[in-house]
């Protein structure tokens, strides 16, 4: 820090020297040169300035657009309700009968419910749980998936809702 401060000061004296040995009229003409070169610098930063706003105003109407349309996606979502095990049976065999395959049966349980699903497909009974879950806070406590020769699969859960 001092040597650069040293360094500022002889810098500062050399050029109170230098601008003192030039004639007035060489005086004259850098300290023009050094305001029309300033004016330039002004002009160069005044014009991008000006096209910068131009284009932002021309550009804020569909970023508007834009925001609005995000808002609207990013409406608040209300989370999947927690159950008692009757009301979520209740759920379980009216999402149930959107299965349309197989044999689907509910029993309610001391905490949860029982689904045991023969002839079902793997892929029907995933996606199915799946929207159950985005409905209601369900989670799969127990799972017994198995393949039976010529029916296809059973699927024995024990489901629970919970946090």
């Amino acid at each position: 820090m001092i040597a650069l401060r040293e360094y500022l000061d002889t810098l500062r004296v050399r050029l109170e020297q230098g601008w003192g040995a030039r004639q007035p009229r060489e005086r004259q003409l850098l300290g023009g040169l050094a305001g029309l070169l300033l004016l330039a610098l002004l002009q160069f930063l005044w014009t991008r300035g000006w096209e910068g706003v131009t284009r932002l105003e021309q550009e804020l109407p569909g970023m508007r657009h834009d925001l609005e349309r995000l808002q609207g996606l990013s409406a608040p979502v209300q989370p999947p309700q927690v159950l008692h095990p009757q009301a979520l049976l209740d759920v379980l065999q009216r999402q149930g009968q959107l299965l349309n395959a197989g044999l689907v049966q509910f029993t309610a349980r001391d905490k949860g419910v029982e689904m045991i699903w023969a002839g079902a497909d793997f892929s029907v009974l995933a996606h199915w749980l799946d929207r159950v879950a985005s409905t209601v806070r369900v989670r799969v406590v127990e799972a017994d998936v198995q393949r039976v020769p010529g029916q296809g699969l059973t699927a024995h859960l024990i489901l629970e809702s919970g946090e």
